[in-house]
């Protein structure tokens, strides 16, 4: 039965000879399939025309497949796996309203990292996870955005001023990555890539974050775009596809 779903995914529509010939099936096995799979609403077939579509009941089991992929889950071995490579913090955050939250944190085996909570929040403008949506997010969404939230100066690095942070963000879209250079604390360096989830809208980010003494800018561009490679697997696992 699959092979005649798998037929009908890119046609606006088969005759039952196109879909056996696409399915690699005689008419009578292959109409025996259509009709169980339309007792079931996963085919429908136009009174009319006589040709086959899929169901609807298709799009209601695949929005509850997307709503059952725990992207905690999906997201442990890799956040594990960078931790291993990196030796430093790794973190999943998420978009939720005007809030960037922390929701895992792989803690790095080194003296010296930063401490995070899931649960915990943190800046949209002065954080690699914050920064790295942001700059993701459409242009009307990405300034209603802006216009709600306060700017806060946490160091002399924080982009503060709203037009200096836009102009960051036209490079986080252009490398594919943000780069937290000592803006939300001094003394530490972050990098993070926005994840899009199984519709494409950029709703998670990964970062790796570090002391400035071992995050070097050569280093934090080797580590960017292993997490571009990172975010796209992730969003394939949540069932994106691009």
């Amino acid at each position: 039965m699959a092979a005649v779903l798998k037929s009908l995914e890119d046609s606006g529509g088969c005759f039952l000879d196109e879909v056996a010939r696409r399915a690699n099936l005689n008419e009578s096995t292959a109409l025996r399939y259509l009709s169980s799979l339309s007792s079931h609403d996963l085919v429908e077939r136009a009174a009319f025309t006589g040709r086959y579509t899929l169901g609807l009941s298709l799009f209601r089991l695949g929005a509850a497949a997307m709503s059952q992929r725990d992207i905690n889950a999906l997201s442990k071995p890799i956040l594990e796996r960078l931790r291993d490579e990196f030796e430093e913090t790794v973190i999943l955050g998420a978009q939720q309203r005007d809030q960037v939250i922390i929701m895992q944190t792989t803690e790095s085996p080194r003296s010296l990292r930063k401490g995070a909570s899931a649960g915990g929040t943190d800046t949209w403008h002065a954080t690699s996870l914050g920064k790295s949506m942001l700059a993701a997010l459409p242009d009307a969404e990405r300034e209603e955005i802006l216009g709600r939230i306060d700017l806060p100066r946490f160091t002399p690095n924080t982009l503060a001023d709203p037009d200096a942070l836009r102009d960051d963000l036209t490079a986080v879209r252009s490398r594919g990555y943000a780069i937290d250079d000592e803006e939300s604390a001094e003394g530490l360096r972050c990098v993070g890539a926005a994840i899009p989830d199984h519709a494409g809208i950029m709703r998670y980010a990964l970062s790796v974050s570090g002391p400035k003494s071992r995050m070097s800018y050569a280093r934090l561009q080797e580590i960017g775009e292993r997490l571009v490679e990172a975010s796209a697997e992730l969003s394939n696992e949540l069932g994106f596809s691009a």
